[in-house]
């Protein structure tokens, strides 16, 4: 099998595309085949009469290895997040909150009737009015409403 050999060049064009394709800036991506092909560079281009010595690969693989479990537990993490808002704005179901837009201060007060999520955001339904779970400022019973047929 052949593998190219890497320059500093080509390694910083694959870093961009790579964080092109992710939306993150070159310096915050480094993945999974950028190091494998820094570790086989480095394996290819080291010195006959020192070669890398048993513990240097060994932490390097070390390394790769913690690399790919932070970002499973990045991916993890960002699930339960949004589980946890999910969650968050379900119990609203039924309160009545008061909300306010940090734009326009336009307060919002009423009963929550059902959620949705638009963006990866929990949006209450309230009296019609969409409102993000994070505008909401209070939170109370329901007022309550008399039996029907009673004036």
């Amino acid at each position: 099998m052949s593998v190219p050999i890497v320059t500093d060049s080509t390694a910083r064009a694959a870093t961009t595309a790579t964080a092109a394709a992710t939306g993150a800036s070159p310096t915050d991506q480094l993945g999974k085949q950028e190091f494998l092909q820094l570790l086989i560079a480095q394996l290819r281009n080291q010195d006959p009469l020192r070669p890398m010595e048993d513990t240097e690969f060994i932490a390097q693989l070390a390394q790769l290895n913690t690399l790919e479990q932070m970002q499973q537990m990045n991916a993890t993490l960002g699930v339960m997040v949004e589980m946890s808002l999910l969650t968050q704005a379900a119990s609203l179901i039924g309160k009545q909150i008061t909300a306010k837009d940090p734009v326009t201060g336009e307060v919002t007060t009423g009963v929550v009737h059902d959620i949705s999520v638009n963006q990866g955001e929990p949006v209450l339904n309230v009296g019609g009015a969409a409102v993000p779970l994070s505008h909401v400022v209070t939170i109370g019973t329901a007022p309550a409403t008399p039996p029907a047929g009673t004036a």
